[in-house]
């Protein structure tokens, strides 16, 4: 018996001590994989991020094509090409502005103009001047700086190009991903399962949701500004409308003021325009004013915000995710402040409740309390609508 009783602990000596050193690979390995993703951090939020706004988009058209890669490279060129297209039209224009800007007299007189350069027409005095140029230190530092930016430039596009395809590896394998991560990772294990589902709509409501608020609203802002300007009295224009139109729905995470700032800044400038040419057209940024915070504000908030962006999150905890994600983190913060934002109140809102014994409040499963509105939330409903907390006393 004695010797039945040793042979087992040996063999349970045995048995554990390989558990151990393949949970010390494990972790290993692990450690590995979050070193490498630490050193891409930046590209690997890019990446989610372009997963999250494209998810949608390639579900709708997936069951339309059935094809997961096609639909997938579909999503993604939806999404880039107008990205691109955009960024082009942008630099253009301000390169052509910044080249106008360099020959006006103001600039001549404050950098003596540009020196007057004349190429020599010999071969051997052309590479005389050539190699005499490229010895002055001044043009070898230029030249030092040209090649860092060149190199910086495409170190940027190449890990552009690999976020690309992280979002594309992601559309096409989502679904299998999670399939494979709840039976072999998770398992019988729901509290892990209901926290990671709700990070999932929460990341889907701040990525997909709120980008595409804000785009539509700079949309249908620069239509409505540049609406204006085409019955503008004495030439009131609204300048630069495509600028104040993206300033307008990036103010829309601003809660309390909000896109009011921008309307007040155009009204005020239409004012005093007005005042300098004729005052009876002090009317125009009157109207303007009114049309704006009335009827376009109020179309945002019923219709525009609520359908696309969801209430899951209040717009505080937004606007600070996006505020110091990029003080904190870099430009890379953008998407990495609203991912952590999510990550913490999905856990306090799933995770915690259930610690504790009681039901969990998920922003997944419930509405909220309250309306949003530019101003944060108010605790009025519609309509004589009972609020989750009227229902509970009802009960």
């Amino acid at each position: 018996m004695v010797g039945s009783g040793v042979d087992s602990g040996a063999t349970r000596i045995r048995i554990e001590r390989p558990n151990l050193r393949w949970w010390v690979v494990g972790l290993i390995v692990f450690g590995i994989v979050a070193v490498i993703a630490y050193t891409f951090l930046p590209w690997v939020v890019f990446g989610l991020f372009i997963y999250y706004v494209a998810r949608p988009i390639n579900r709708f058209i997936g069951k339309r094509v059935g094809n997961g890669n096609l639909s997938a490279a579909l999503s993604l060129l939806l999404i880039v090409v107008p990205v691109v297209l955009f960024l082009g039209v942008f630099f253009s224009i301000a390169i052509g502005q910044l080249a106008h800007f360099a020959t006006t007299p103001m600039v001549a007189k404050l950098f003596g103009g540009v020196p007057n350069i004349t190429i020599p027409n010999d071969p051997n005095k052309l590479l005389d001047t050539a190699s005499t140029t490229l010895k002055n230190p001044s043009v070898q530092s230029a030249l030092t700086s040209t090649q860092s930016f060149i190199g910086a430039v495409a170190s940027s596009v190449f890990m552009l190009f690999l976020s690309l395809l992280l979002g594309f590896f992601l559309l096409v394998e989502d679904e299998r991903l999670a399939r494979w991560g709840k039976e072999q990772l998770l398992g019988d294990d729901r509290l892990s399962v209901d926290y990671l589902e709700a990070v999932d709509s929460g990341l889907n409501s701040i990525y997909f949701g709120y980008t595409l608020t804000i785009f539509v609203i700079m949309i249908l802002t620069a239509l409505i500004y540049n609406l204006f300007n085409l019955f503008a009295p004495n030439n009131l224009l609204i300048p630069a409308t495509i600028l104040l139109a993206v300033i307008t729905g990036i103010f829309t995470l601003v809660p309390l003021v909000g896109r009011s700032v921008v309307y007040i800044a155009i009204a005020a400038f239409l004012a005093l325009g007005a005042i300098q040419r004729n005052p009876t057209d002090l009317w125009y940024p009157v109207v303007f004013f009114l049309f704006m915070t009335l009827a376009f504000d109020n179309v945002v908030r019923t219709y525009i915000r609520p359908y696309l962006s969801g209430k899951l999150f209040h717009l505080s905890l937004v606007m600070f995710a996006y505020l110091l994600g990029p003080i904190l983190f870099g430009w890379y913060g953008v998407f990495l402040g609203p991912l952590l934002m999510v990550i913490v109140v999905q856990f306090f809102g799933v995770v915690v409740p259930q610690l504790r014994g009681e039901k969990p409040d998920s922003p997944i499963d419930i509405e909220p309390t309250t309306r949003e509105t530019d101003e944060g939330f108010d605790d009025t409903t519609k309509g004589g609508e009972a609020t989750d907390g009227g229902q509970e006393e009802e009960k």
